[in-house]
């Protein structure tokens, strides 16, 4: 099976309190993590584990380092935490994408990353709450590239990975989901 390279935010894909009470998800480095799952968060989680053909990355630029707790809450492997990046891999992405897209290290932060992270992978699956201009252009420059939207076009309260795109979800990404 070809393999995918799937990049996840957390808040308005996984963490999505708009739609359930806090609840406390673990402890990392000695600080209590509270957050609200989507609806199938968790379901989702573990059929990405279970699907060897994916390799998965945690793209949040609030929880970082402590994007991993969703991996414990869920009971499945850690995923690779892919944002930040550190300045000089942000610059050589900078500079080879330079006559394709227009790069911002700021507002493009996530899209940089994403791009030093997925190299010559066949398939490339981002699943975001919304995305930068630049992620949008790339995707229409690279056939290899989905981008997956978490924000229902007219309903704001069903946000995250949700039954409205939970078979747009799997069809990228070739998984089932035990539900």
């Amino acid at each position: 099976m070809e393999q995918i390279f799937l990049f996840v935010d957390v808040d308005g894909v996984i963490n999505t309190s708009i739609n359930v009470d806090s609840l406390f998800l673990g402890t990392y480095q000695g600080i209590d993590l509270f957050g609200g799952p989507s609806p199938l968060a968790k379901a989702f989680l573990q059929a990405v584990d279970k699907a060897q053909h994916i390799k998965p990355f945690w793209m949040s630029s609030g929880w970082r380092e402590h994007s991993t707790v969703w991996n414990r809450w869920a009971e499945v492997t850690p995923w690779i935490v892919g944002y930040p990046i550190s300045f000089n891999k942000a610059k050589y992405v900078m500079d080879r994408y330079a006559r394709q897209l227009s790069l911002d290290e700021i507002d493009d932060g996530k899209t940089i990353a994403v791009l030093y992270h997925s190299g010559n992978i066949p398939r490339i699956v981002w699943i975001e709450d919304g995305f930068p201009q630049s992620a949008i252009l790339w995707a229409e420059q690279d056939s290899r590239v989905t981008l997956i939207n978490t924000i229902h076009p007219s309903d704001p309260s069903l946000l995250g990975i949700q039954a409205w795109n939970i078979d747009s979800i799997s069809q990228a990404l070739n998984i089932k989901l035990d539900i």
